[in-house]
């Protein structure tokens, strides 16, 4: 004879396992990217994936991770000119760096080792941060990269140096005037018989 509590308990038990077994899921690849950019073009792109999981993709394709990113910035690829990896226990990133044109308008995506969604977060130069969740092995939208980069100008660092020039002139006076001083008291010391 079934008690009201077991007719409870089972039903209950059961709701309760599939409320929680998607928190518990294991996403095997771990991934995620950031893109960070500079007000010179120059970018940061961070891919972190699970060590195990990585080192295995990455056997067919000689551990080259470097051919497996696409940047496609207005219609053209961007390479990045130095990769380096960040090895750990759990995750390993791979730091790639590079140079946007100064006139670039958009980004595509491509990461070509998951299947799994990840989220793909971009860190603008003028602060703004957009994030976008890649539908695993596939492109992704449109990126508005424009308006962020500048060229150097000499402006931009000269101004800073006059300032700083400028509130270490009266220090500097005051000490060449010390100087001064304590010469006229050597000489001073030097003419007496």
């Amino acid at each position: 004879m079934r008690t009201i509590v077991g007719r409870v308990a089972r039903p209950a038990g059961a709701l309760a396992l599939l409320l929680v077994a998607p928190l518990h899921a294991h996403d095997f690849e771990r991934t995620q990217v950031m893109i960070a950019f500079a007000r010179d073009g120059s970018f940061v792109l961070e891919v972190t994936n699970d060590t195990a999981w990585l080192q295995h993709r990455l056997i067919p394709f000689g551990g080259n991770f470097v051919d497996r990113v696409v940047l496609f910035v207005d219609g053209h690829e961007v390479r990045p000119t130095l990769a380096e990896i960040v090895p750990g226990p759990i995750v390993s990133t791979y730091r790639l760096r590079g140079r946007m044109p100064l006139d670039a308008r958009t980004l595509r995506w491509y990461y070509g080792l998951v299947i799994d969604p990840y989220p793909l977060t971009v860190r603008r130069a003028d602060g703004r941060v957009q994030v976008e969740e890649i539908a695993g092995d596939a492109w992704s939208g449109s990126i508005d990269v424009s308006g962020q980069f500048a060229r150097w100008r000499a402006p931009d660092v000269l101004a800073p140096v006059a300032v700083i020039g400028l509130m270490l002139l009266p220090i500097i006076a005051r000490f060449a005037k010390r100087v001064n001083g304590v010469a006229r008291a050597v000489q001073a010391r030097v003419r007496r018989p």
